[in-house]
């Protein structure tokens, strides 16, 4: 298994520009995004669902990635029962033993 591309994470036709360093993700990349005018808080939502999304679908250990979700109903926000979608990204990288120093308490 291979880490993921750009558009593995942030959908079909998503790019990334080398020079200048620009990532474009079009809305229609986004296909759990249906309003027309999104705000940028359902945007985020939108890239974070696609990456779990992929990150699920692709559990070899090779990739160094891993999301869970959590869903809580009914939970109270500002007085109304709400549904909660928590999300849980992981990243590993190379290990170096933690090392415990007093002096940094």
């Amino acid at each position: 298994m291979t880490q993921p591309i750009i558009t593995d994470l942030f959908g079909a036709n998503s790019t990334f520009t080398g020079s200048p360093k620009i990532l474009e993700i079009p809305l229609s990349s986004l296909p759990s995004l249906t309003g027309a005018n999104p705000t940028a808080l359902e945007i985020y939502a939108a890239i974070v669902s696609n990456a779990h999304a992929w990150l699920n679908a692709n559990t070899d250990t090779s990739v160094l990635g891993t999301s869970d979700l959590t869903i809580s109903s009914p939970i109270t926000r500002n007085g109304i029962a709400k549904t909660q979608f928590q999300y849980s990204e992981r990243f590993y990288g190379l290990y170096s033993a933690p090392t415990f120093d007093p002096n940094s308490i």
